[in-house]
């Protein structure tokens, strides 16, 4: 089962994340690339909402072959190009997204937001840390 540690003498996690997670003896890890908004034929949905929307379905097909479900995720990295505006109601809306995905605790996470990604249609890149203990 994971830990979380977010200590009192530190701010408090400024979305669902959690500043540390602790598990028992990994049995198995898995390494999850980043996904993006891109479905099996690399068709892009318009707009960021659509394409996260995608990039956690690509992840949970990930996590299923793995048999691993989102519960397993300790560690996530968010990347958003500059065309993201992250105003306080789309962060409310991709924070609810991603705390539906991923449950309670929400495993670590660090958010960056960069230059560009491979292809400039893809807004959002996210990539997973999973454990499953023994």
């Amino acid at each position: 089962m994971k830990k979380p540690h977010n200590p009192p003498d530190l701010m408090p996690p400024v979305g669902p994340l959690s500043w540390g997670i602790e598990t028992p003896q990994a049995k198995r890890l898995l390494f999850v690339s980043g996904q993006v908004g891109a479905d099996p034929n690399g068709d892009v949905p318009e707009g960021f909402i659509a394409q996260t929307k995608l990039v956690w379905a690509n992840i949970d097909a990930i996590l299923k072959s793995a048999n691993m479900t989102p519960k397993n995720i300790v560690r996530t990295g968010l990347y958003f190009t500059p065309q993201v505006e992250f105003t306080g109601e789309l962060k409310l809306e991709f924070n609810k997204l991603r705390a539906a995905f991923l449950g309670d605790p929400p495993p670590t996470s660090t958010l960056l937001f960069v230059h560009s990604l491979m292809d400039p249609r893809w807004l959002v890149e996210i990539d997973a840390i999973a454990v499953e203990t023994v």
